[in-house]
Formats: structure tokens, sequence, C-alpha cells
């Protein structure tokens, strides 16, 4: 007979304190989860990806946020390092003069920019330079509280701790992210090589919400890394530093070490060692490995450690070549706005995003070889 049951198997009533300690339990849990910026996995169901690759699709991506942007109707929430283009400034401040809730998280070393863009952007203008300075952009900005503003409606909140707000990704109406290598900038959108992706699917636009949600009330952790089902029948994973920055870079490095045949480097910069040193592993295994750099950043990428047996180039693009992808064995993408650095994985607010699809991954590797071809490569 147990311990729990009496003569007659009669039941022995449980202390009233443990029900007392099973609600106090669930109240510090959840405590824990509100201060430390756990959520819960996002939910089944699939997700629809597009991406457009740019300058040379800037004429569709910008169509894509135009649509989304005026097609919202509750909420607008933007993770972005900086904000200067003026059509998108004209289109949040339209939206927020709608009621449409608009809040941009934002690095404070861009604060000038941004409230130019969004002054220029309520004032009508929709295209080039905004035509009202920072100074008077700054002078008619809303105090809200030590770290945030509004100006034109719009809310924006400024990330002052260690390392950059560096994130590029946008939820509207809580139906549609942006996400990808694109900053919100003229040359972000119309001159340099970046990528920009359209998520759709409540599985994406809830970890997309958390996420921002971690930034806008100053959580010390992002969602955790999950993983989504596309609809073309592959994966999508998404890992938030610097939370989980560490296993972005592990995820990185496995994925490398189990390449087979060819990898695709297109690297804004690159100076992790440990990616460096999966790179020369896959070379010693005789995979083939080209790495296209962005010429500006020569000086601070470290190439000079990659094996003999891995192919450099500089890239051709008189702006920027800003992508942060690789294309591995033709079905796994590495992509987002995680440059392949120590700061990307320790200090940085970023993204990275892991596709295993070999239709997606056919389309980056056409962009990344057009890009090697015009800077001399084969």
């Amino acid at each position: 007979m147990g311990r729990a049951k009496a003569i007659n198997g009669w039941q022995k009533p449980k202390p009233r304190w443990l029900g007392y300690l099973l609600l106090l339990a669930l109240a510090l849990l959840a405590v824990w989860q509100q201060k430390s910026g756990y959520t819960n996995p996002p939910p089944a169901g699939e997700v629809a990806l597009r991406v457009v690759f740019l300058p040379e699709g800037e004429q569709r991506a910008m169509s894509e946020l135009a649509a989304a942007l005026k097609g919202s109707k509750r909420t607008i929430d933007l993770a972005l390092l900086e904000l200067n283009d003026t059509r998108l400034g004209y289109l949040l401040a339209r939206a927020a003069g709608r009621g449409v809730r608009v809040r941009l998280f934002s690095e404070r070393d861009h604060r000038g920019e941004t409230l130019a863009t969004l002054l220029a952007g309520a004032s009508g203008q929709q295209s080039g330079r905004p035509r009202v300075s920072e100074r008077e952009a700054k002078e008619k900005a809303e105090p809200v509280s030590a770290h945030c503003e509004r100006l034109a409606g719009v809310e924006i909140c400024y990330d002052d701790r260690p390392g950059l707000m560096h994130d590029k990704f946008a939820v509207c109406d809580e139906a549609v992210v942006f996400t990808g290598s694109a900053n919100w900038s003229y040359n972000g959108l119309h001159k340099n090589d970046n990528d920009l992706l359209k998520l759709s699917g409540v599985p994406a636009v809830r970890l997309y919400h958390d996420a921002f949600e971690s930034l806008w009330r100053r959580k010390p952790r992002a969602p955790a890394p999950a993983t989504l089902e596309l609809a073309d029948g592959g994966e999508l994973a998404v890992y938030f530093s610097p939370s989980s920055g560490r296993r972005a870079v592990e995820r990185i490095t496995a994925v490398l070490d189990a390449a087979e045949s060819e990898v695709w480097v297109a690297a804004f910069v690159l100076t992790s060692p440990e990616i460096i040193a999966a790179l020369n592993r896959a070379a010693d295994r005789g995979v083939a490995v080209r790495v296209l750099l962005e010429r500006r950043n020569l000086g601070d990428s470290q190439e000079e450690r990659l094996r003999d047996e891995v192919q450099v180039r500089p890239d051709a693009n008189r702006y920027a070549m800003h992508l942060k992808t690789m294309v591995i064995d033709g079905k796994t993408v590495m992509t987002g706005s995680f440059n392949f650095t120590r700061s990307a994985a320790s200090r940085n607010d970023e993204n990275l995003l892991v596709l295993t699809s070999p239709q997606l991954a056919r389309r980056y590797k056409e962009k990344v070889w057009e890009l090697w071809r015009a800077a001399g490569g084969r």
C-alpha cells in the first residue's frame, strides 16, 4: 500500500500548501518570461517566402513595401538600423495620419537622418534627399521618454546599448514580415547589392512580432531560435542576436562542415574566426569555396587568413556589395542582417535566416554568380 493511501483505499488529501506553491511557481515563471523576453515557440503552419534582389529588383521591392505600408490598418512595427528613403518616410507618415500605430526602433547614431526622412515625408516629399534639415527635424520631435520621441505621428525609440541595433525588419498588421540585408535607405534599396525577403504566414509573423516586442520593451532576450516550415516544402530557421548569436555561429559552421561540393559566399565583411576556420576546413576537404567581399571593407575583413585554395574576389559594385549570404551545395542559403563577424554574434541586434530550399538556393547562387562574374571571376 502506497503512502498516499489509508485504510479501505481512501485517498489521503494533498496538503493545501502544495496548490499555493504551484500557483506561486506559475506566477514566478510568468514574471521571468516577461523580464527575460522568452517567448513560446511560434505556432505550427506554413510560411510563404518571396525574395527580391537589389538593386536590379528595386521597383518590385518598393512596390511590395508600398503595398504593405498602404494596406496596413492597425500596426506597423519596424526594427531598422536607419530610415533614409523619403518615399518610405512619406508612406509611414501617411499611415500614422490615418490612425495606424507606427513604431520604429532604431540606432541612435542615425537619429538625425531618420527624423529628417519622416519630417520630409510628412511634408509630402516622396523622392530625393530630404528637403528639411536634421536640425529642424530634431527641433520638431516631441520627447516621450529618455529613449523615445514622436514625430509625424510615428513613435520612435532608440537603442543605447553596446553594439549596433543592426536589424532590418518590419511587421505590418501582424500579417507580413520584411527582412533581409537591405537597409531602408536610398542606397540600400536602389544602389547596393542586397536581398529583401517577404514572409507571410502566422508562424513567421508571430516570431518577428515577438522579436520586435523584445526590442521595444528592452528585454534582454529575443525569441529562441525557431525552425519554420516553408510552403514549397523547405525549412526556414531563424536566429536572433545577441541572445542566440552563439548558436547562429554554430549553425553556420555546422552547415559549412557538412558541405560536400561548393560554397559561395557574398560577405560585406568577414572577420569571424570560427567561420573563417570552417571555410578553410571545407577547402581542405576539396570543396570549391568562393568568397566575394565588399571592396571597401578589405582592410577590415581577414581574407588573408583563408587558405590559398579558397578563391577570393573584391566586388565590383561602385556603391556597396551589402549581402551577408552563403549558398551551400545548391540546397542551403544563409542570409539576413547577420554579418560574419564577432560583433554580429555577441553584441549587435541581428537576425540570421537559414533556408533549406533548392529552389531558393538556385536563385541565390545565380545572384552571387553574377556578382562574381562582374568582379572578374569565372
